[in-house]
């Protein structure tokens, strides 16, 4: 599952639909030139190069959209106050064209050495995970996955009814929402996802561990799948 996909080219992506999904995110769908065919891997990424003041700046996010797309591709993008590309790419019009750089990215599926997967993300850092978990069923049915996703408000849940939807198709997988600031009427798990990572694993020496989100996060739950028996070499992360 991780042999090389095509190698990184530079390419034009123009802005075909734009949904506000969460508090100040977006899915933005994106259609390359017709000659084109997108060929990447489950978790990979696209990088945008814009212009700042006659400067060229690159900001880069992962693909949420199945591979056979065609020429199409998905991303999740959060609106950050004073992030220079997050409000220029959220705050396009229909029609607007992009330079971009794709597909790069080592995050990738790897084949699984056990029967369970545990993944876990904060924010848009889930981004990566609809196509991993997606393809890691797909070729391997038996597994046991289990998706532990951190945000702040309910609001702030990213398309969660496409996560519930594929939960009732696919048995084997579990959905773990988690606030750390919930109203009243939430009934999920609240906290930070490394605490629930500690209360629902004792041993996590059978499972591959994936983790995407802020540094900090990812290093804090890599350190704890480790001292609970994931192999180094079975854990694989990505910050941003």
């Amino acid at each position: 599952m991780s042999a090389a996909a095509k190698f990184p080219h530079r390419s034009r992506a123009t802005l075909e639909d734009k949904q506000l999904v969460a508090t100040d995110t977006y899915l933005l769908r994106y259609r390359l030139p017709s000659s084109e065919r997108l060929k990447f891997l489950p978790g990979q990424y696209v990088t945008f190069i814009l212009d700042r003041g006659g400067k060229s700046v690159t900001r880069s996010y992962s693909f949420a959209s199945d591979p056979d797309s065609g020429n199409s591709f998905e991303l999740v993008i959060k609106k950050v106050e004073s992030g220079f590309a997050s409000n220029l790419l959220c705050g396009a019009l229909v029609g607007q064209e992009f330079t971009v750089l794709l597909p790069l990215g080592r995050f990738v599926v790897h084949d699984p050495l056990s029967r369970k997967a545990l993944f876990v993300a904060t924010g848009t850092g889930i981004a990566p995970f609809f196509t991993m978990i997606r393809a890691l069923l797909a070729e391997h049915p038996e597994i046991d996955i289990t998706l532990v996703v951190g945000y702040r408000h309910p609001a702030d849940l990213i398309l969660n009814d496409r996560w519930l939807a594929f939960a009732r198709a696919s048995p084997n997988f579990h959905l773990v929402n988690v606030l750390s600031r919930p109203d009243h009427e939430w009934k999920g798990e609240s906290g930070h996802v490394q605490d629930v990572v500690r209360k629902l694993f004792q041993d996590l020496s059978q499972h591959d561990v994936y983790i995407c989100g802020v540094p900090e996060m990812v290093s804090e739950v890599q350190d704890l799948a480790v001292s609970l028996g994931t192999p180094k070499e079975r854990v694989f992360v990505e910050r941003y």
